[in-house]
């Protein structure tokens, strides 16, 4: 992971382009909220520097206990992300977009939410996204979305209505690029 490259005064998202089976199923379902994008997201995280480090935020169902990470909400050094995440050379992008550091900090501990996730798939499959409740927990893409008010408003969606396909289709919109792309 090249994070030297990143600017320590910036926030940054990574998005993840995973490729095992319920990343295949999480781009099948959320890939008509960024019909135009050649890529669809999986998984959304934060990135700040702080402490003289940068640190990932994030929601996951899957805890780490070998490095003492649990599921749900939580951040971490970003120098343990490789360790967590084995594939973060190859399937993450990060992307300037401007975090709330307060906000990150305040939804940590909060449990991941499961009942976001079904929510999310019965909207997609009957088009009707921002129809559904707001279900116990935080998913990815709705923590990150939590703290970074102008997807919220660009979409005009509550939080919870948005998915990692969403922060792709506003970096397309707006002409954001992929951090050290040409």
């Amino acid at each position: 992971m090249q994070l030297n490259n990143l600017d320590t005064s910036k926030t940054y998202i990574g998005l993840q382009y995973g490729k095992s089976l319920i990343a295949n199923e999480i781009r099948r379902f959320s890939k008509d909220y960024a019909p135009d994008s050649k890529e669809i997201p999986t998984h959304v995280c934060g990135l700040i520097f702080r402490y003289g480090e940068w640190w990932v935020f994030e929601s996951h169902a899957d805890g780490v206990k070998k490095f003492l990470i649990p599921s749900g909400v939580r951040h971490y050094r970003a120098e343990n992300w490789e360790n967590v995440e084995s594939k973060c050379n190859s399937e993450y992008k990060f992307f300037e977009m401007p975090l709330d550091e307060k906000k990150l900090e305040e939804y940590i501990g909060q449990p991941y939410g499961i009942g976001d996730i079904g929510s999310l798939l019965r909207a997609a499959i009957l088009n009707r996204n921002g129809k559904q409740k707001d279900r116990k927990g935080l998913i990815c893409s709705e923590y990150i979305a939590n703290c970074c008010p102008v997807i919220t408003e660009y979409f005009n969606l509550p939080s919870y209505c948005i998915t990692p396909a969403h922060f792709q289709k506003y970096l397309d919109d707006n002409c954001i690029k992929e951090v050290g792309a040409q």
